[in-house]
């Protein structure tokens, strides 16, 4: 069994299966290929493997909205540069995925990202397809009131930077929620 460090999330795509099986595939690979080598480097030093993911995050907030105004703007993909300032632009190439432009420090990258599990009212699950792999879920959680929880979970195996703008993006998507219901 994987031991994790204090502070370190583990992200587990075993929950529920995905409709896209390429994809689910293709994360499966990348979990047992990064346990491996963990558990060969830890080995070949001497250690017991520890599995930790440094780069994934989990953040949760509370939003002013019922769980279906939530969800529903959660799948306005071409609204995502209104709360994450680092999409320059989206484009939809399907139902279920789009182009992204971020722009950083250094230069434009180009993602495509494609939603590989729908649970209306419940969760959306990510993949983007590209170098840059990163797969993440919205959870959200219905509340007394006509509130919502939303937690996202995210996981990236080459841009911790980003994780840690995930605080910000989500209380960025809570007043873009909130403005849209008043």
């Amino acid at each position: 069994m994987a031991r994790l460090q204090s502070g370190a999330v583990q992200f587990s795509w075993q929950l529920e299966s995905a409709p896209d099986q390429a994809a689910s595939a293709t994360v499966q690979q990348m979990i047992i290929t990064e346990q491996k080598q963990s558990r060969t480097d830890a080995v070949g030093q001497g250690r017991t493997p520890a599995l930790v993911d440094v780069n994934a995050d989990c953040r949760s907030i509370i939003v002013n909205a019922p769980v279906a105004e939530v969800y529903r703007r959660c799948l306005e993909f071409e609204k995502l540069p209104e709360f994450i300032p680092s999409i320059r632009k989206i484009e939809k190439t399907s139902p279920t995925s789009f182009s992204c432009l971020w722009a950083t420090r250094d230069a434009a990258l180009t993602t495509n990202v494609k939603i590989i599990m729908r649970v209306p009212e419940r969760r959306i699950a990510w993949q983007a397809v590209s170098d840059d792999f990163r797969v993440g879920v919205v959870f959200l959680d219905s509340l007394v009131g006509g509130i919502t929880k939303v937690t996202i979970k995210v996981r990236s195996i080459v841009e911790p930077v980003m994780l840690t703008a995930l605080g910000l993006h989500l209380r960025n998507f809570k007043r873009f929620i909130e403005r849209g219901t008043r």
